[in-house]
């Protein structure tokens, strides 16, 4: 990896970033041959990638802080998980040719007063460049399991006797398999909670009181990729509720 910083002034920064990365196949990828056939799947490539990302990154006048950044990754034989639909759920992994993630990553934060907001976008357009199985040509298709836009948000109201912190989450729908035949859809999710400490007294105890899902609202959380039978979905969790109690213990020590 090498990179450049420039101060544009004393408060933002504009960077430029290049890497390369290896990745070998992992014991249970060489492991698994869609054959049947025992040893190691010596078709399996090792994954190359190449990445380079430009970005600008400071703090305004006001206090806010902010990022933004551009990125593209071209990847040479990505491992791409598929299921056989005789092999009784066992994960298979193969080579695409190319494939070409490209992006946008945003992020801003602040506060007002007690209040501080926080917020950060991405979007991710990746997609096959070159890669046929059988005959079957899927260049241009998007990589599935990965949604193309994912937004996240957060808010903490700080008072003297608690912090109430409320979180959003919002995904854009994405493939489920190299054909891009199907997809699951989007989704929003919120959590919230309640730390308080200073209702506790000097004791040095923090109580936590949560939710995660408020809304219960029924999403598909991941996907299993290429998976047979079209046992694609992986929903996500139910509405939950918790409650958590920290307690920090005061040393005293005499010189």
């Amino acid at each position: 990896m090498a990179g450049i910083l420039a101060r544009l002034s004393p408060s933002h920064s504009a960077y430029a970033n290049v890497s390369s990365a290896f990745e070998t196949p992992t014991a249970t990828e060489l492991g698994n041959q869609p054959t049947g056939a025992g040893g190691i799947n010596r078709d399996l490539k090792p994954q190359r990638s190449t990445t380079y990302e430009v970005g600008v990154k400071g703090v305004g006048a006001t206090g806010v802080q902010y990022n933004a950044a551009l990125f593209a990754t071209a990847v040479h034989d990505e491992l791409i998980p598929f299921d056989i639909p005789s092999s009784g759920g066992r994960r298979y992994f193969r080579n695409a040719g190319r494939t070409s993630r490209r992006g946008v990553e945003l992020g801003v934060g602040g506060s007002i007063r007690a209040l501080e907001l926080g917020g950060a976008y991405t979007y991710a357009n990746y997609r096959f460049t070159n890669f046929t199985v059988d005959t079957a040509h899927y260049a241009g298709n998007r990589i599935p399991g990965i949604p193309r836009q994912t937004l996240q948000g957060s808010a903490a109201l700080r008072t003297a006797v608690a912090t109430l912190v409320a979180e959003a989450l919002v995904a854009d729908r994405m493939a489920v398999n190299d054909a891009n035949s199907e997809t699951s859809p989007g989704y929003a999710i919120f959590n919230a909670r309640l730390v308080t400490s200073g209702a506790l007294g000097s004791s040095g105890a923090e109580l936590v009181v949560g939710a995660q899902n408020v809304f219960n609202t029924r999403y598909v959380s991941s996907v299993s990729v290429n998976a047979a039978g079209g046992k694609f979905y992986e929903p996500g969790s139910q509405r939950s509720v918790y409650v958590g109690l920290t307690l920090l213990a005061a040393t005293n020590r005499a010189r």
